[in-house]
């Protein structure tokens, strides 16, 4: 039955770029088909690069929406078999219901110092990524906050690290 929604969701995506690309067009053409000349072209003024955890955050609130829309789309066509959409509304609730857990557990790490903490919930577990080393100490501080904010136990929770620059590193 999964494979089902994920071949009409995949179905549905492929429609949705067919769609967007008919309706857009085609890219207006240059003169006698020759590259515009290179003072033409506009260049971004330079921005400083995202910390990797707020890029991984816009990244994931950009797929969730995509993911909504597409079951959403599912369960309002009138061709989606009863099972189908029962299935689409639960993946739309567990969705919805794990986005919460991230948001309340990451907000609970920023309000503590850790504001590059990153939370993915799945299934009834999570997976606290945080910059750096940490002590036994600290560790069992972000598990003791993971567990309140998310409402779980301490074995459906995960700790691990990722080392980036020394710049980001913002352990207290």
């Amino acid at each position: 039955m999964k494979d089902r929604i994920l071949n009409a969701l995949m179905l549905l995506a492929v429609a949705a770029a067919l769609i967007l690309s008919l309706v857009r067009g085609a890219p207006p053409e240059t003169d006698a088909g020759l590259p515009l000349p290179v003072a033409a072209v506009p260049t971004p003024a330079p921005t400083a690069a995202p910390h990797p955890a707020d890029a991984y955050r816009a990244e994931r609130a950009e797929t969730r929406a995509k993911e909504e829309a597409l079951l959403l789309a599912l369960i309002s066509s009138p061709q989606t078999a009863p099972e189908t959409r029962t299935l689409a509304e639960a993946a739309i609730l567990d969705m919805t219901k794990n986005d919460e857990i991230e948001l309340a557990v990451e907000a609970a790490l920023a309000a503590e110092g850790f504001d590059k903490g990153l939370c993915v919930a799945r299934e009834g577990e999570v997976t606290v990524f945080f910059p750096g080393e940490i002590t036994e100490r600290e560790a069992a501080f972000i598990l003791d906050i993971a567990c309140s904010a998310s409402g779980l136990d301490a074995q459906n929770i995960r700790l691990t690290g990722f080392s980036f620059a020394p710049e980001y590193d913002i352990l207290p």
